[in-house]
């Protein structure tokens, strides 16, 4: 299902940031300067009205929590993606067909469907604007349509009461109640193809099976922390949310079968790709010189600690390298994150604003992994196991992980990949010493079933695995990370403790040689179905020197082949304006020398023709109408001033003048689009308005 929104006044939704000190109160917009509408402010619109309906006896409570659900007890029936523009797919690629960074600023691109008001509050007792209350809005243009993607989750029920409070929603925003956020809103069926999340052919599942899957984010995507900080995200997608996701798709009885059947189910953490590589946690006791950055190739040497000895770095002042993730090429990876502001309003509805006060009101942020980036994982099991995920899977339509998934957060795109499927091997290679470092948080327990973090339960561990008595961790650079959760099916937090955490490093010293290939890529501790304590093993190095390259910034190419091309035309005539402006501008500047040695009589006159100019303007619609206007006037010194400011700016002139600059710029034939009649008026409004303030200025000096 589809929510169309057309905007019958102009709408303002509140992003909760200014923008450079110059607007104060500003809209929500994309990473290309696309204003939308916030799938969770959407939703609230809708709750609201449902409430409305609810309260007025239309429907009954029992129908408001089915649709809308109940905090910790209920899901809601549906799920909301944020609003985009019409066509928003077309626009987005034509701008990344558009090869000119400075045409398609944010700014820029913003600008096309935004504008600026400002307002100021009166002193009642003088009859005048206050001081100190001039306030800007920018807000969204009436006229555009907005297009948000609806998806029915519950089977046992019909939308019929959804559609109904969808329809009751005519306004949205801030300031509904001054002209702003006037909507036709409604909601309509639409026939979405199958989608397809699974490449694998049954066939060729064997016995034992590595599978590769990868998680797109076409929208941010809320990761909790342990801590249940809203402000701050997890920079991975865990194993226990994609296993959570698995276990959805199955029935129970089936589900339970996949745990416990005889090859182990597992499930890694999903971390950031770097285009087709997944990167793994960098270890912690990578190092680098202070003030030492990346030279101009992108590369920088760093030090691994673990293998440095101390004469190596003795006159050397080293800090860490904080590196996130690395990919097996050492390329860095970071996980790009935003930040989004909201508000729940109080419980008395008669009250139209969140006040921060004891009135149930709050305002509060949410912290998300931006849209865009990819994220990869695997998932271990056998040949059963994995032909009842390909089953469920591919029963699966829109997918939405994480939190907030039920308004604006957590679409994704969610594939299992065939060319990953294939038998897990180990590499055959024997060593006494093996550099470990943990790829995801593990989790132990002491012999009395206490979570731990003691280095000599972790021995233990390896003991067990290896089958050698005589193994010992040296030189450990460890980190630790609180673990906990909610558990939804018991409606109860996790225990919290703390665990090895992602990235710790150590050499594993053996008495004799062993086959380290066994133990790369295994999973240790507990709770490894949801990727806990996974490992990665290889042999030491001789240097200690590491070589990391900056990630390069990768060309996105369009999602899909529909291009709009009109942004761009927009665009060059945008920027035709701007041009047209700053010439004005620049000849106005170097006529102001000569201007001011004029005597006071003739800034008088001069002052004097440029409001004759302005009422000309308004009854002409061509420069050669105004200039007939100009000569008619009797009075010889007003008749001077007038023709001399005239032929000062000539509109077909600058038109040249601006297209010429503007090919020999860009490597780009650009024609104007505008009227003869368009051009005069847009050139002459700006140009007079001009004059007014250089008059101004020319006689400031005088004086």
């Amino acid at each position: 299902m589809k929510i169309t929104i057309r905007l019958l006044s102009d709408l303002c939704t509140y992003s909760g940031e200014t923008y450079n000190s110059v607007i104060d109160t500003d809209v929500v917009y994309e990473k290309n300067g696309i204003p939308y509408i916030p799938g969770r402010r959407l939703k609230g619109c809708i709750r609201e009205a449902a409430l409305e309906m609810k309260e007025l006896g239309f429907i009954e409570q029992a129908q408001y929590d089915e649709i809308f659900g109940k905090e910790g007890d209920q899901n809601a029936a549906f799920s909301l993606s944020n609003a985009y523009i019409l066509n928003y797919v077309g626009v987005v690629n034509a701008l990344k067909k558009c090869k000119y960074p400075d045409l398609k600023s944010k700014e820029k691109v913003l600008g096309q469907y935004t504008y600026v008001r400002r307002q100021t509050a009166i002193d009642m007792e003088t009859g005048v604007a206050a001081e100190n209350t001039l306030r800007s809005m920018r807000v969204i243009r009436r006229g555009l349509v907005f297009i948000a993607d609806c998806n029915w989750t519950k089977k046992v029920s019909k939308p019929e009461i959804l559609g109904q409070a969808i329809s009751l929603v005519k306004h949205m925003g801030v300031a509904r109640t001054r002209g702003l956020g006037l909507v036709d809103i409604a909601l309509s069926d639409s026939e979405s193809g199958k989608i397809s999340h699974t490449s694998i052919d049954k066939s060729q599942v064997t016995e034992q099976n590595k599978i590769r899957y990868t998680i797109k984010l076409r929208e941010p995507m809320i990761c909790k922390s342990p801590q249940g900080n809203q402000a701050a995200t997890e920079d991975y997608i865990s194993g226990a949310k994609v296993l959570g996701l698995i276990a959805g798709a199955l029935p129970k009885q089936i589900y339970q079968e996949l745990l416990s059947g005889q090859t182990e189910f597992i499930v890694s953490n999903g971390y950031i790709m770097n285009g087709n590589k997944r990167c793994l946690p960098a270890g912690i006791s990578l190092y680098k010189e202070k003030d030492r950055s990346y030279d101009q190739e992108g590369k920088m040497i760093v030090k691994d600690m673990l293998l440095s000895e101390s004469s190596e770095i003795e006159d050397e002042q080293m800090i860490s390298a904080k590196i996130r993730y690395i990919d097996e090429d050492g390329t860095v990876a970071e996980v790009i994150t935003e930040i989004s502001y909201h508000h729940q309003r109080p419980e008395d509805k008669s009250i139209g604003r969140a006040t921060g006060r004891k009135d149930g009101s709050s305002f509060y942020q949410l912290a998300a992994m931006s849209a865009g980036q990819s994220f990869c994982g695997y998932i271990y099991a056998g040949k059963k196991q994995v032909e009842q995920i390909i089953e469920a899977v591919e029963k699966l339509g829109e997918i939405r992980m994480g939190y907030g998934k039920f308004s604006g957060f957590g679409a994704v795109d969610f594939m299992l990949d065939l060319d990953d499927v294939h038998m897990v091997k180990t590499e055959e290679k024997m060593c006494k010493d093996a550099m470990v470092i943990l790829v995801s948080d593990m989790i132990l327990y002491n012999e009395k079933g206490m979570p731990t973090t003691d280095i000599k339960v972790l021995e233990n561990k390896f003991r067990e695995i290896t089958g050698i008595e005589k193994l010992e961790v040296r030189k450990p650079f460890l980190q630790y990370e609180m673990i906990g959760g909610y558990n939804v099916t018991w409606q109860c937090r996790k225990p919290i403790f703390y665990a090895l955490g992602k990235g710790s490093t150590f050499i594993l010293h053996f008495e004799r040689e062993f086959e380290i290939g066994l133990l790369d890529g295994a999973f240790l501790g507990e709770r490894v179905s949801e990727g806990y304590g996974e490992i990665r093993v290889k042999e030491v190095g001789i240097s200690s020197d590491t070589c990391v390259k900056k990630k390069r910034p990768l060309e996105e190419e369009p999602e899909e082949e529909v291009i709009d091309e009109s942004i761009i035309e927009r665009l060059w005539q945008t920027e035709f304006e701007w041009r047209i402006q700053k010439m004005i501008r620049e000849i106005l500047e170097r006529k102001k020398e000569a201007y001011k040695k004029k005597n006071a009589k003739y800034l008088k006159e001069l002052k004097t023709a440029v409001s004759k100019l302005r009422i000309i303007y308004r009854n002409e619609i061509s420069y050669e109408d105004m200039k007939e206007q100009v000569q008619g006037i009797r009075n010889e010194e007003k008749n001077n001033r007038c023709i001399e400011l005239l032929e000062l700016i000539c509109p077909n002139r600058v038109k040249e003048d601006v297209t010429k600059e503007m090919r020999q710029e860009y490597d780009f034939t650009f024609e104007n689009k505008w009227s003869k009649e368009k051009l005069f008026k847009i050139v002459y409004r700006f140009y007079l308005a001009e004059l007014k303030y250089f008059v101004k200025s020319i006689q400031g000096g005088e004086n």
